[in-house]
């Protein structure tokens, strides 16, 4: 089985140890695993240590050059290297890199109707890398920190390199854990959660307008990775990392199960 895991930022604490013993257990039964992980509270917390001031558009991270340099260090750094030592105290061969290594995220820049600076969008994934490491026995540990076809350094938003590489991977399973319990049917009412949803349910829900927010190209990426041959994708909050073994066995998990 491969699985490709995205862990936000939000659900990342260096004294949390659900995650590593459970990835542990996973990683003993033969499970191919990739995880890439996000980090945008602490990019925006070091940058404010630092004295700079943080700036979005539309729900997106403008990138200076400098606050490239530091958005690397956080996120190639800081908590690749945390994560990776925190599977390593499970007794995991976590290897970390980022998407520049291997030229595994190819990268260009995001030039959607604004110029966020050092932002960037996924072109091109080579997961020779990945496959690489898991012939050797590792668990890849990756930050999306990525590079475009000039060699310069571009922040890319992590659920799309997670999203492009298990579809490159024909992953069975796509799992994001972040701080959304899920898909909702009404936006306002976290009771309204949706267990399973198809892509003709997903339709529907875009044309009633049920879908809104940072949600809407959340959905759009995932519809795509299911067309792309991922089997199933999961979303839900951090917490249910404690479920993961039963999910991946056939159980459930409190989110969103999505399948074609």
């Amino acid at each position: 089985m491969r699985v490709v895991i995205k862990v936000s930022g939000k659900v990342l604490h260096p004294e949390e140890h659900v995650f590593p013993r459970v990835v542990s257990q996973i990683f003993s039964q033969g499970v191919k695993l990739v995880i890439v992980h996000g980090g945008g509270p602490q990019i925006t917390s070091m940058m404010e240590r630092l004295g700079r001031k943080p700036q979005f558009v539309n729900g997106l991270r403008v990138t200076t050059p400098e606050d490239m340099e530091i958005t690397e260090m956080v996120l190639s750094g800081l908590l690749n290297k945390m994560l990776v030592s925190m599977l390593l105290r499970e007794g995991v061969p976590a290897c970390g890199v980022s998407g520049k290594d291997g030229f595994l995220i190819e990268a260009e820049k995001y030039r959607e109707n604004v110029d966020l600076g050092c932002v960037g969008e996924v072109k091109n994934v080579n997961p020779r890398l990945v496959e690489l490491l898991w012939e050797g026995g590792f668990l890849p540990v990756i930050s999306p920190v990525s590079v475009n076809a000039q060699g310069e350094t571009l922040n890319v938003n992590a659920d799309w390199v997670a999203a492009k590489l298990a579809q490159k991977l024909s992953a069975d399973k796509f799992i994001l854990f972040s701080d959304v319990p899920g898909v909702l049917r009404d936006p306002e009412d976290r009771n309204s959660l949706i267990e399973t949803l198809t892509l003709k349910e997903m339709d529907i829900l875009f044309a009633e307008g049920r879908i809104r927010g940072g949600m809407i190209p959340k959905l759009t990426m995932l519809k795509e990775v299911l067309q792309g041959g991922v089997k199933e994708i999961f979303i839900g909050e951090g917490e249910e990392i404690k479920n993961l073994i039963a999910f991946l066995s056939g159980g459930s998990m409190c989110g969103t199960r999505i399948v074609p």
